[in-house]
């Protein structure tokens, strides 16, 4: 069961929103008796993308993570053998600002690196430059997957809804399983909604997502007492009118595409979302993408970062522990870009060096314990 729809904020003056903190009580669907009985069946439908099983990279000679896999296989090499992690801290001691967490996640267990033995030429951690470790550092944050919980995602469209208009195309870069475009398409009068995402596996889990959930539109569509036409008057989740062509034209109003974020142009976009938590030191050039390529009024959601570009206004933002678990950003594009100061570019957080070693110590310590036992 929905919990129910709460008025997000309207300006400054208003009195603070209560978002939501947790997920409610889920009844599972058992008849479609009205649209408002599908809209919730298919917001079921694609919950738990967090939970996913992430498949290892493949290692072969055409891989395009060949170059990654090389110098994470080298950085993994120092982790697992106890004599050498002195070095690899030594390493990873310049690029603190661009490491998520405390230890590099793919050189852990967890990791999406192989694990078979390292393939012969692959170069060790004393023959690969700084440079190298900092874009391979870079990468592997890109690599971490997370999403918003339902409840998030709900409080972050009750948030933003007075600023959506009807028509318009919605675009999320780093779309990994495609909740959020599924869920945006249900909730708002969107033209079209497009997830970017580069991880092959999660763009395919995608696309068997939407299968899933067209079959399930149709279904439902078809069980409803009585028939839903095109024209049919239609209420959105989120308080939006519209008409039953809603729901019978899900699948031309959703896609996803395999790519590089920075290969797509997102000039015809009217709100993009990034859940940019794991994005840190790419925000500026993210910024400057969005920049250049938004029409003025385009609308952009971040996460946990900033955009500190001058062609946008921050709008709203909400602070950690309201809209969702980090802070989020709802920015518009506004002014022409030539007009516009020099961008405002920035460092990420650099942690003290030396509480990080300390805290990375700790986590090898008990990777060893876990690994004793295991």
């Amino acid at each position: 069961m929905r919990l129910p729809h709460l008025k997000p904020p309207m300006n400054s003056h208003t009195m603070p929103p209560v978002f939501r903190t947790e997920d409610g009580p889920v009844t599972p669907v058992a008849s479609f008796k009205q649209p408002a009985d599908i809209f919730e069946a298919l917001f079921q439908s694609i919950q738990g993308g967090e939970k996913h099983v992430r498949p290892l990279l493949d290692l072969v000679p055409d891989s395009r993570f060949l170059g990654f896999i090389e110098v994470g296989y080298a950085l993994r090499a120092c982790l697992e053998d106890k004599s050498r992690r002195d070095y690899l801290l030594q390493r990873l001691r310049p690029h603190l600002g661009v490491i998520i967490g405390t230890l590099p996640a793919s050189i852990q267990p967890h990791g999406m690196l192989p694990k078979q033995p390292a393939p012969p030429g692959f170069r060790d951690l004393e023959q690969i430059g700084d440079d190298e470790i900092r874009a391979w550092l870079i990468e592997d944050g890109g690599l971490i997957y997370g999403e918003f919980a339902r409840y998030e995602l709900d409080n972050l469209f009750d948030a933003i809804a007075p600023a959506i208009r009807p028509g318009g195309v919605m675009v999320d870069l780093g779309s990994g399983l495609g909740k959020v475009v599924m869920s945006a398409a249900l909730a708002f009068p969107f033209q079209r909604c497009v997830g970017v995402e580069c991880m092959g596996y999660r763009h395919r889990m995608a696309l068997q997502r939407l299968h899933n959930l067209l079959v399930l539109a149709e279904r439902g569509v078809a069980h409803l007492p009585t028939p839903l036409t095109a024209n049919a008057p239609l209420t959105l989740p989120f308080g939006d009118a519209t008409t039953g062509s809603h729901l019978l034209d899900l699948a031309s109003r959703i896609s996803f595409v395999e790519s590089d974020m920075f290969k797509v142009d997102v000039h015809g976009a009217s709100l993009v979302f990034l859940y940019s938590t794991c994005f840190g030191p790419l925000m500026d050039a993210l910024a400057d993408k969005l920049a250049r390529e938004l029409q003025e009024g385009a609308l952009v959601t971040t996460t946990t970062y900033a955009l500190k570009h001058p062609a946008f206004t921050l709008l709203h933002y909400f602070p950690a522990g309201t809209v969702a678990w980090t802070n989020v950003m709802l920015y518009k594009r506004t002014g022409k870009l030539e007009s516009l100061p020099p961008a405002d570019i920035t460092h990420p957080h650099q942690p003290d060096a030396d509480e990080w070693e300390a805290r990375a110590r700790q986590d090898l310590d008990a990777m060893d314990a876990r690994a004793g036992t295991a």
